[in-house]
């Protein structure tokens, strides 16, 4: 199988005659383990068992279709029959040390180094961390990303294509565009921006403080107030400027500030999470970034 097709698995119905002649040639277990919201929509689906060498994970056709898109193809649209969001290689590399039984995206080899990996790619990762088998690195493309799993001599051992979804995509070509966005900064905004000041979450937290909120102390709300305040006063000297880049770069700066300031205050919840949330992405917004309502600027880096 070349990697094209490996890839352009992603989106088909588990009842399709493409995916029911890739679970019969490679082996693939039949027996699906669902799991259904509240709603009793399946969000997640999954072929795995222990020792299996590929599997699938799938999401329902009317999340799918919320998350994603229109499927590639489905039998029964009114139905939420799987579909493929997920491809995972796993071979046990660190035990058996063999190769892949499937042809890789991108020609990857089970036990690549990193440096052919970044050579096949031709990128670099835009994310890594820390796991209990080594790295994890990801890989993002137009319409998927890639997961590859590295051992402490960072080789590669499994990976793991998805799909991206709508948000992400959106989040993607907005990022592409910012250069172009420079026109939308409107130095009248500044007057707009400096209101914000009397907006800010905090005076709400003051209020339920003095109604006998203990999560809350001066000194906390203090804290995040002023790195509120000075973030305002960022925003201000950047709109000057109609930088549209630095502007949307701005907002990794002030959630992390706040996730280091919260590791100690421990002050933010689910309420205090939204009112931050919402207060950063309108501040952002009024500079003039044209920006989708339903895209969070602080997901990606935000630990509260």
């Amino acid at each position: 199988m070349n990697e094209t097709s490996f890839i352009e698995l992603l989106g088909y119905s588990f009842e399709s005659d493409k995916i029911k002649s890739f679970t019969k040639e490679y082996k693939i277990n039949g027996e699906i383990r669902i799991q259904k919201n509240a709603g009793g929509y399946i969000y997640q689906a999954d072929t795995w068992k222990e020792g299996d060498t590929i599997s699938l994970t799938f999401i329902g056709n009317k999340m799918y279709s919320h998350n994603y898109g229109t499927p590639i193809n489905t039998l029964d649209n009114d139905s939420d029959e799987l579909i493929v969001s997920e491809i995972t290689v796993d071979n046990n590399f660190v035990k058996n040390k063999e190769k892949s039984p499937i042809e890789l995206p991108f020609s990857l080899e089970l036990g690549d180094s990193k440096d052919l990996i970044f050579n096949k790619l031709k990128k670099k990762p835009y994310e890594k961390s820390n796991s209990s088998y080594g790295y994890s690195w990801w890989f993002r493309f137009d319409n998927f990303r890639i997961l590859t799993a590295l051992n402490e001599k960072y080789e590669l051992i499994w990976l793991r294509v998805m799909k991206l979804d709508k948000y992400e995509i959106e989040k993607e070509n907005l990022k592409k565009e910012l250069r172009q966005q420079n026109k939308n900064i409107k130095t009248e905004n500044i007057v707009l921006l400096s209101n914000f000041k009397s907006k800010l979450p905090t005076i709400e937290w003051t209020k339920r403080k003095l109604e006998g909120d203990d999560i809350f102390t001066n000194e906390s709300i203090n804290i995040i107030e002023k790195l509120l305040i000075d973030y305002i006063n960022q925003l201000i000297k950047l709109t000057s400027k109609k930088n549209a880049t630095t502007i949307y770069n701005s907002v990794k700066k002030i959630t992390t500030s706040i996730n280091k300031a919260n590791d100690k205050l421990q002050i933010i919840d689910t309420l205090e999470r939204e009112e931050i949330c919402d207060f950063i992405n309108q501040i952002v917004r009024k500079t003039g970034l044209n920006i989708d309502s339903t895209i969070d600027l602080t997901e990606d880096w935000r630990e509260w």
